[in-house]
């Protein structure tokens, strides 16, 4: 942008005497202030700038002493559609250099620019820019870098007055003196005051200083109380510079690393791991009462890294025995005593300064067995896995109450075999002591000048070696090497209650900052997910939109599964300083945000960063260290070679999955590049795949064995060279005349025995028409698929997972809105197929039939379905400004309360070879009621669905994976938030028909708890009902009119503070 920008000057390269050194800098910032306000002589036509530049100045002509073109005072160009202001430009012809000085800003279309000050040397394509912060959104750099094109929206007005268009002639006789104002003439009748009158105001941003004290303008300290003076517009935003807000400083939630407990009260449940957080058990008679250390090992603002460990003393009564390892199955056990050591690791999140949950993994060490554990599992050792999740509460700085769930088990067999262990409650007192002093996260980056805590305009970052030498020369020493008298700077005082520093914090930001962003929207999301577990095949958008209507908490995964997917366009950056190259910038520190608002809730962090410009939209990106900062608390680790780009999603080469149904467990897979094919717009894309379980343990149990029949059941046997090995292809594009291609080949094993049974495949080819009013069919764009499948799994409610051995056949289908009736939305969509099918059957043909047999089956099936989605709003509540920070503090859109009634209404009909039908008339449907706008700390979002539904049935099909067995059902979705942006939500499916012989089984089930902010995203999540189970992340992409302000937290200036090391 940079570049396209000073390019514009390229025809002031004209031959002009010798004067300056070359590459001095411009007078504005180095030079002495006689060279400042020396008189400039009217500039020739050659000496001029050429006139599609648009300059304008309160004065421009040539210095005959520095040899150089002069504008100085409210300096703007305009350039191609971009607009560009400055306090003072400088343009050297002998050397072709551009020198552009004092409250630097530049748009054009969505992309912005400032710095107090910018260098450009034409002929060499490079500079250096200082205390940069702008916007830039890869959605538009296309059109807006592009000075032969219209930039994507135009610069914003200069004035508050409306602007005279050809269409529009004045309203007044005379134009206002004032349609340009400058600040010295807004600051005219309310001058600024000086920094003892302690009356600074937040955001101002002029040509004066601050001040005229001794201190050079430099703010006086404020305590907490005093930002709450909210700030004054003197000027439009468009002429001010964006000034980084003074805000206080984070409190230290936590400032004591050590901690001990007493374990009071702890009782034994019979229940196993997963019912024991429910209190799904009978409590036994074994009581547990010991005590606790804990260290903080690192501190990382919410969240803590700790060791953790016990010594408990158990003692039990007499209570019922198990089934293994006792003298007769279930006999009595007697009283028992025995000691327990525990050691681990734990993760401590403080989800409110008064709140924590803390999460355990270590070991534990019985001083002898324990009889319950003998009797009750089948294997059993004194040395087992230990697992801990407790919820702290303070109720004074250093005092607090603890609840612990204590787990001890074999973590699936890993210990000797033992599957199982025992499970207690423990509840006691803990006090917390030491002290240790919070590190610094973000790096320091001046504030630009003008700015509220500013360095004086003598006091600047370290210059290059020859720039301070140039400096040298036509200045003091003193003014070359930034020297000002040194002033103390007094620190705040702590209020001592973190609570009250931390609500405090949050007045002081409402009123001082002016986000000078608005129309804020988000976008989309880039995802970085880890999922474990079975993979779940990808179902279509029909039938996501059109089945059974049901909560949006059971459609939380589907489809095959990316490390990193999405992107984020639009980013706000920050930097000390950047040297412009001719293939991009670099530097040694910079900051991007994807939170439109300040303070920011996520940031890069970059150290010793270069950027090259790839083309094509493409940015890359290399730094000796990135990461991710939350919450300007929490740093995390990032890759350090990133690569923004426009269009394409970014994803990872690399590939660490679990998959239990078809790969024995976790594999390891590459991404190879994708290839083109000739003479075709489709692409191949191919993963080769690592068996990693399987290597390690040496079988395989998720094939039949070698020469079984089709259908028989899985049996283990040992891994082969072959097995080790697999892959995934994939082609995707136009092929074949089709305008969509999707074809799929999933190889999870290499051994020709087991190839048959290790093999999947599915794709279709689509094209869509427009067909005239044919009389049944009205006109409209109507869709053609070819599709096929080989061994595809087909899931189907309470049968759960089936297998479609062979599928081919072929479709048409259509989709459309309905007229709305009322305030009642309708959307409509119809398929008719026919195809072959071979798939697994059941022993009898009658619809209450329930043993899936082992033949396979072989019949055409012609089908149609129809569906018809409507929505009727009941009550819609008003949403909170999005513009306002605080509304969207935990969600990335305003939550708009309300109550919808969604239905959905369809029928099928399936038409088999052997003269056998299954038809279906299906209405579904339910509530959803939203409550709560998610602001408060506590039960202030709740949306909650409710959905049922029956089914008329006819006739019976003779496939298990298109049976239907639910006439029946009952969805539940609920999202609840806990505390602050903790939330969890819930979906459950249940078969309600008593009629049917799978009544009660639970047909989906779905968990997730989620730390949910406006700019990113932490989720945990499990499906016990498919066995899968994940870690997500998202970081939200937002567009949003204005400039915004600089995020990297800034701290006022002061020549006697020493800069910290940020580690």
């Amino acid at each position: 942008m940079l570049a396209s920008l000073v390019g514009g000057f390229a025809p002031l390269a004209l031959a002009q005497a010798p004067g300056t050194p070359s590459g001095a800098p411009p007078a504005a910032v180095g030079g002495t202030k006689a060279a400042i306000d020396r008189p400039l002589q009217p500039a020739t036509a050659e000496q001029r700038p050429p006139a599609q530049i648009g300059l304008q100045a309160d004065e421009q002509g040539f210095d005959g002493l520095l040899d150089r073109f002069v504008a100085r005072g409210d300096v703007q160009i305009d350039l191609a559609g971009g607009r560009l202001l400055a306090d003072r430009l400088e343009y050297e012809t002998k050397t072709r250099t551009l020198y552009i000085a004092g409250r630097v800003r530049f748009w054009r279309g969505e992309q912005y620019f400032q710095a107090n000050s910018l260098r450009y040397s034409l002929a060499e394509n490079r500079g250096d820019a200082e205390a940069v912060y702008g916007v830039v959104d890869f959605d538009t750099t296309e059109v807006d870098f592009d000075l032969e094109a219209a930039p994507s929206v135009a610069p914003p007005p200069l004035s508050y007055w409306p602007r005279s268009t050809p269409f529009q002639a004045s309203r007044f006789l005379v134009e206002p003196a004032n349609l340009r104002p400058r600040a010295s003439g807004a600051l005219s009748n309310k001058p600024l005051a000086t920094a003892q009158s302690r009356s600074l105001l937040a955001g101002l941003s002029t040509s004066s200083s601050l001040g005229g004290d001794a201190s050079g303008g430099r703010p006086a300290p404020l305590r907490l109380r005093d930002w709450r003076t909210p700030p004054v517009v003197l000027m439009p935003e468009a002429r001010s510079m964006a000034c980084p807000p003074l805000i206080p400083a984070i409190p230290n939630w936590h400032p004591y690393p050590n901690a001990i407990t007493a374990w009071g009260y702890g009782q034994s449940i019979d229940a196993n791991f997963g019912d024991a957080f429910y209190f799904n058990g009978r409590m036994r008679p074994e009581y547990l009462w010991g005590f606790n250390v804990n260290r903080r090992l690192i501190d990382a603002g919410p969240l803590a890294l700790e060791f953790d460990s016990n010594a408990l003393l158990h003692t039990t009564g007499w209570q019922q025995g198990g089934p293994y390892n006792n003298t007769s199955p279930n006999a009595p056990l007697p009283p028992q005593t025995f000691g327990e050591f525990t050691g681990g690791l734990g993760l401590r999140a403080w989800v409110q300064p008064w709140l924590s949950l803390g999460f355990i993994q270590g070991v534990s060490l019985l001083t002898d067995n324990s009889l319950y554990e003998q009797t009750f599992r089948g294997s059993y050792q004194t040395f087992l896995n230990y697992l801990g999740f407790e919820v702290e509460a303070l109720v004074k700085p250093q005092w607090s109450v603890v609840g612990r769930l204590h787990h001890r088990s074999g973590a699936y067999g890993t210990y000797g075999g033992v599957s199982e262990g025992s499970n207690a409650y423990l509840v006691g007192v803990r006090y917390r002591f030491g002290e240790s002093a919070p590190a610094p996260v973000a790096p320091e980056m001046p504030a630009p000048q003008s700015c509220p805590g500013a360095p004086p305009p003598g006091q600047k970052l370290p210059a290059p070696l020859g720039e301070q030498l140039n400096q040298v020369a036509q200045g003091s020493r003193q003014q070359a090497e930034g020297q000002v008298p040194a002033a103390e700077i007094q620190p705040r005082q702590p209020l001592g209650n973190p609570y009250a520093e931390e609500q405090e914090r949050h007045r002081a930001i409402d009123a001082a900052v002016d986000q000078r962003v608005r129309d804020v929207r988000f976008v989309r999301s880039l995802k970085l997910e880890r999922r474990q577990g079975g993979f779940r095949y990808d179902q279509t958008t029909e039938a996501r939109q059109f089945g059974q209507a049901q909560p949006q908490q059971l459609m939380g995964f589907y489809g095959d599964q990316k490390l990193v997917e999405g992107q984020v366009s639009r980013w706000r950056f920050q930097a000390e300083r950047i040297t412009i190259t001719p293939t991009g910038w670099q530097a040694e520190r910079a900051a991007f945000t994807n939170d439109p608002f300040t303070p920011s809730q996520s940031w890069l962090d970059l150290q010793t960063v270069v950027a090259q410009d790839l083309g094509e939209g493409k940015t890359k990106i290399k730094a000796k260290r990135s990461r991710l900062i939350l919450e300007n608390r929490l740093p995390i680790p990032m890759r350090r070679n990133l690569t923004l780009e426009k269009e394409k999603p970014v994803d990872n080469r690399f590939v660490v999955a679990d998959d239990g149904i078809d790969r024995s467990g976790v594999y390891f897979g590459y991404k190879l590049p994708e290839y083109d094919i000739p003479k075709t717009q489709a692409k191949l894309k191919l993963e080769p795949q690592f068996m990693v379980a399987r290597a390690l343990n040496g079988s395989v149990s998720t094939y039949p064995l070698p020469g079984s029949p089709v259908g028989a059941p899985n049996a283990t046997q040992p891994a082969q060279i072959g097995d080790l090995f697999g892959a995934m292809a994939k082609v995707e594009g136009k092929i074949f005349g089709f305008a969509t291609s999707d074809f799929a080949v999933s190889l999870s094993t290499l051994n020709p025995s087991n190839f048959a049974n290790g093999t999947r495949s599915w794709g279709d080819f689509s094209r869509s028409f427009q067909l005239p009013n044919l009389g049944i069919l009205p006109a409209s764009t109507y869709t053609t698929r070819l599709y096929g499948a080989y061994r595809y799994r087909s899931f189907n409610g309470s049968l759960g997972y089936q297998d479609v051995y062979s599928a081919v056949g072929a479709s048409l289908e259509n989709t459309g809105k309905l007229k709305p009736l009322g305030a009642i939305s309708n959307n409509y969509f119809w398929r008719a197929s026919f195809g072959n099918y071979q798939g697994t059957t059941f022993a009898s043909n009658s619809p209450t039939g329930t043993t899936i047999s082992q033949t396979i089956g072989d019949s055409t099936r012609a089908s149609f379905y129809g569906a018809i989605n409507s929505s009727v709003p009941i009550w819609t509540g008003k949403p909170r400004n999005g513009d306002d920070p605080k509304s969207t503090q935990n969600t990335p859109t305003p939550i708009i309360p309300g109550l919808s009634i969604n239905t959905v209404t369809s029928t099928a009909l399936d038409y088999y070879g052997n003269g056998s039908n299954q038809n279906l008339i299906s209405f579904t449907g339910g509530p959803t009621l939203t409550l709560g706008s998610f602001t408060k700390n506590v039960f202030d979002y709740t949306q909650l669905t409710i959905t049922g539904g029956g089914t008329l049935q006819q006739g019976a099909s003779l496939f298990a994976f298109d049976r239907n067995v639910d006439l029946a059902t009952l969805g539940i979705g609920w999202t609840q938030q806990l505390f602050g942006p903790l939330l969890f939500n819930l979906g459950l499916g249940y078969n309600v028909d008593p009629s049917s012989p799978y009544f009660g089984y639970t047909t989906n089930a779905y968990g997730e708890l989620r730390w949910q902010r406006r700019g990113y995203e932490f989720a945990i999540y499990y499906s016990p009902y498919e066995q899968v189970g994940g870690i997500r992340v998202k970081l939200n992409d937002f567009n949003f009119n204005g400039t915004g302000v600089p995020f990297v937290p800034t701290k006022p200036f002061s020549p006697t503070r020493n800069r910290q090391s940020l580690f």
